[in-house]
């Protein structure tokens, strides 16, 4: 009678265990196979308790699970699967200017695009050397020499020429992987 709480309970762990196995990633940094991977175990899950077949429940989260650990695996071997599967980069600004092809494949507009520059504090364009839109959707950038910020070993060596010192710094920046080098031990 209650043997359906048991096979829910079974696909949730089976199906945890399984996307653990598949690879820590948030959503934002998923590849388009690794999304609809994790999409399909989700409806394979939601399914599940209403099917009453918890075995093939099991074995089609394996499957999924390794047919995207083999296309990672190939990926990571074979140059082209990587570019066909996880796909590639694309520049989208050089030396200041929209490339404005490469903006039309990705069917985004230049609104869309100075809308993700100024969410990440970018203000001017002609401060971007090169970006790109990468593979998980996020933007990446190298800011021309002009518009980089001034690093503490920049300000050092500016202050020790003109014999001036920097106070201590008094933020602890070991403390924010403590915990993770504890854990590893």
């Amino acid at each position: 009678m209650f043997s359906f709480m048991y096979e829910a309970a079974c696909v949730i762990v089976f199906g945890f265990a399984a996307l653990r196995l598949a690879g820590k990633k948030v959503m934002a940094e998923m590849t388009t196979l690794e999304m609809v991977t994790v999409l399909a175990i989700g409806t394979i899950i939601g399914h599940a308790v209403t099917e009453n077949e918890l075995w093939k429940t099991l074995v089609c989260i394996s499957l999924f699970i390794l047919i995207l650990l083999a296309f990672q695996f190939l990926a990571l071997k074979f140059r082209w699967v990587e570019r066909v599967i996880i796909g590639r980069p694309t520049l989208i600004i050089r030396d200041g200017q929209i490339i404005r092809r490469n903006l039309t494949k990705l069917r985004m507009t230049t609104e869309q695009l100075e809308l993700r520059f100024r969410e990440i504090g970018i203000s001017n364009l002609s401060d971007i050397r090169t970006a790109t839109i990468e593979i998980n959707g996020q933007i990446g950038y190298e800011l021309t020499e002009s518009a980089q910020p001034l690093t503490r070993g920049q300000a050092e060596q500016i202050l020790a020429l003109l014999k001036l010192q920097l106070p201590p710094s008094t933020g602890n920046t070991d403390a924010l992987f403590e915990e993770i080098r504890r854990s590893d031990g």
